[in-house]
């Protein structure tokens, strides 16, 4: 059985070979484990070791036995409870980094008691003892994942607890609202108006409206996390993979005057500016052609379409308005979109105006994508896109995932109902109600009473050594 008394142990650098790699070593027994395959010239025993000191010795498969098989040389770094990163006692090897040593070093390791460590486990240890709170420990993750400049700097800015403060503060103006009431029930005996209806009725709107304005920030947050799916769509040959290979700046997806030559999906990522984009070149929208390959890749166009946060329906204007071209347009309305008129280098047949107007007014923005002209308009468009889905978050400092979003908005939904409560005859017991189901939901995100279930959701997302 699992416990998380035990002593873990797990490689904590990435798989495969590189100049160095660590073995990450976490709980009571980690030092006298480690102890009995290491030998130094500098120390007798690691357990004389001060906390946050490093040695350099052989680490070895059987230390004692004759001969002694040498595994490696390497730098022993001890860190001592409440000090390290887990709260526990903690010893971290680094060797060189060969995978087969590495495997070796930690099989040793667990020779000697240790048991593999679990995804995240390094890291739900450290929330356990205290080290850091939830939205901390899910920040580690985005930040070992984080693809551009400003998603690493939202997840530090969060690991540092900025999102963490907010809710704490959200919880200390609600709970003096929380404790009137309460008192009010304690004394419904007495002549007293321990809280005026209408201060209370003001406190939850203003909690209501802060709240409301961290929710606004989902979206970039979203997309600094996972980054902006862009969708490019349109009916064959109209330039999609050439407008793909022209913001890559390479021949990523092939290109050729015959219709149809894309049957799949291909992604690929770009940085503009700190927002990760991730392109999706896709088969061309058109008629039943009768080729049930080219069938499937219209189908997995339109699946593309529906998981894009931005669709560009991208249109040849050197050639006439078709039916086609309709049901582009039919098919992208639905989405947040912009509408690109390519091939503006050739003699343009369209009536820019018309197209427009199909968009309820908005413009179609005209780029060429074999000389590159107008694509920089086209970048600067997606790029206000994105920050308008979030005008209000500004620089939040946190990226929300949908677990804080769902505890926010039932957070949002109990303090709504405390305040129509307030204005009812049924006042102090359905208020105090609502307002202990807020509080719970604020403590949710920060990690007040976690559920084991909770818990194996959150680090089971992390990498093992983390």
């Amino acid at each position: 059985m699992i416990s998380s008394q035990d002593t873990i142990a797990a490689l904590a650098t990435p798989v495969g070979e590189g100049g160095i790699g660590v073995i990450r070593v976490s709980g009571s027994e980690s030092i006298p484990a480690v102890d009995t395959i290491f030998r130094s010239a500098k120390i007798t025993h690691l357990s004389q070791a001060a906390s946050h000191t490093c040695w350099i010795g052989k680490l070895y498969a059987n230390k004692g036995k004759e001969p002694p098989e040498v595994i490696d040389q390497v730098v022993v770094t001890v860190f001592r409870a409440p000090h390290s990163y887990t709260g526990e006692d903690v010893v971290e090897i680094s060797a060189h980094g060969n995978p087969l040593l590495l495997d070796r070093i930690l099989r040793a390791c667990l020779n000697q008691g240790a048991r593999l460590a679990g995804p995240g486990e390094f890291t739900e240890r450290a929330f356990l003892s205290g080290k850091m709170d939830l939205t901390q420990a899910e920040a580690v993750a985005d930040l070992i994942r984080a693809k551009t400049d400003k998603g690493q700097a939202a997840a530090v800015a969060q690991m540092e607890g900025r999102l963490a403060g907010k809710i704490r503060g959200l919880r200390d103006r609600l709970l003096p609202l929380l404790a009137h009431v309460e008192v009010g029930l304690d004394h419904s005996d007495e002549d007293h108006d321990f809280l005026k209806r209408q201060q209370l009725i003001s406190g939850c709107q203003a909690l209501e409206e802060e709240i409301a304005a961290i929710l606004d920030s989902a979206p970039l947050g979203k997309v600094l996390r996972d980054g902006l799916r862009v969708a490019l769509l349109g009916k064959p040959n109209v330039g999609k993979s050439s407008l793909l290979n022209s913001l890559l700046n390479e021949e990523r997806a092939i290109v050729t005057p015959v219709p149809g030559t894309t049957r799949d999906t291909l992604e690929e990522t770009l940085n503009w500016d700190g927002i990760p984009v991730v392109l999706t070149d896709t088969a061309g929208l058109r008629e039943y052609t009768g080729d049930p390959i080219e069938e499937l890749g219209i189908a997995r166009s339109r699946k593309a379409a529906a998981a894009a946060d931005l669709i560009l329906g991208i249109f040849d204007g050197s050639g006439p308005f078709s039916s086609e071209d309709k049901q582009v347009i039919k098919e992208c309305a639905a989405f947040p979109h912009i509408w690109v008129v390519n091939k503006s280098d050739l003699p343009s047949q369209w009536n820019l105006s018309e197209l427009a107007r199909l968009n309820g007014g908005a413009p179609a923005i005209q780029i060429s994508a074999k000389t590159g002209a107008g694509l920089s308009t086209l970048i600067r468009k997606v790029k206000e896109t994105v920050l308008a889905q979030s005008a209000n978050s500004g620089e939040a400092g946190w990226v929300l995932n949908l677990r804080h979003q769902d505890a926010l908005s039932r957070t949002q939904e109990a303090l709504k109902q405390a305040r129509e409560a307030a204005k009812s005859a049924a006042f102090e017991e359905c208020v105090a109600l609502e307002l202990q189901s807020a509080l719970r939901s604020l403590g949710e995100i920060i990690g007040e009473t976690p559920t084991e279930e909770l818990l194996g959701q959150i680090f089971s997302q992390f990498c093992v050594g983390k």
